[in-house]
């Protein structure tokens, strides 16, 4: 693939770093991003309440509960799952979008802390996520939350996630989510694509390997094949929620995501893609105040709001 990489100048001074590949400086740059998390979380304390959920297997899930004040009840919700390629925790801008899109939709947002690979290998994180879904569903009267107004949504890795949430709620718990807010998604395993090559040296990446964040995620070699509910590509998305895709022109994973829409509308779903132009990936997380970033969430905020409606 040969493709002419034209950056907008907004983009251009963000840096690429490798992902870290040894526990060690893993585990550093979590610890590093936890602490900056918690005090960013402490800035929005009026609004946001921290949860534990319950998981299948006995895990404490951490879900922040973001409601804006004076929301009426019963609300909208929207679960998210936050990205880092299945291995990092969240970001402070991470909880900043959040923070927004509870805000401009007029819903409550519930945030999930998810275990992470390598240590917690799939289905962990999925799983954690999908308990925070069916928490805020069989909750939500208590929680002031409108069942008939649930989306699930996330970002890169968590957009994975979110996608293959939206499948098992659909296919094995008749939950009927409302809609899904998938921004630069993870969907394929088979790890093919033109722009997953063609743009692993674009910032904010240095030699990405779509193939080594997979087995990260799945905790083995990716010739073993992939279960269901890891690779949303693969799965059955006839009559899942209608959705949102967004993805990154210079983003390694930007094939996939347009793949997973024209898939999603080939099964009959509704769906709205959002292809931005000159961002690459995570681009609204590192240069939020840039018209682009705003005006992508402005999009994704919209498609809340029809969806909520």
């Amino acid at each position: 693939m040969s493709e002419r990489i034209n950056i907008h100048s907004d983009f251009q001074k963000i840096r690429g770093i490798a992902l870290p590949s040894s526990p060690f400086l893993l585990g550093l740059m979590n610890g590093a991003m936890h602490l900056a998390a918690a005090l960013k979380w402490s800035k929005y304390k009026r609004i946001a309440s921290q949860h534990r959920v319950i998981g299948l297997d006995g895990h404490r899930i951490p879900v922040w509960l973001i409601k804006p004040e004076n929301l009426a009840a019963p609300s909208p919700a929207l679960v998210y799952c936050h990205g880092g390629a299945f291995i990092l925790k969240h970001s402070p801008q991470h909880i900043e979008n959040a923070i927004r899109l509870a805000l401009d939709a007029n819903c409550c947002v519930l945030f999930v802390d998810y275990r992470l690979a390598p240590q917690h290998p799939f289905p962990a994180g999925f799983n954690d996520c999908y308990a925070a879904l069916t928490w805020a569903y069989q909750n939500a009267e208590k929680l002031g939350i409108d069942k008939q107004r649930i989306a699930i949504g996330g970002d890169s890795a968590g957009g994975a996630i979110a996608a293959a949430a939206a499948q098992k709620a659909a296919h094995e718990d008749g939950i009927d989510l409302c809609g899904q807010l998938l921004i630069y998604p993870v969907t394929d395993s088979e790890c093919k694509s033109p722009s997953s090559s063609a743009f692993a040296d674009v910032p904010p990446f240095k030699n990405f390997s779509v193939r080594w964040m997979w087995e990260m995620y799945l905790g083995r070699a990716l010739e073993r094949g992939v279960e269901r509910y890891a690779a949303p590509l693969q799965g059955n998305l006839a009559g899942v929620a209608r959705a949102y895709v967004e993805t990154g022109e210079y983003d390694p994973l930007r094939d996939e995501g347009i793949a997973y829409a024209k898939a999603l509308a080939a099964n009959g779903v509704a769906v709205e893609l959002n292809e931005t132009r000159g961002t690459v990936h995570g681009f609204d997380a590192l240069a939020p105040a840039a018209k682009l970033s705003q005006d992508a969430i402005a999009s994704r905020v919209q498609f809340l709001r029809t969806i909520f409606r």
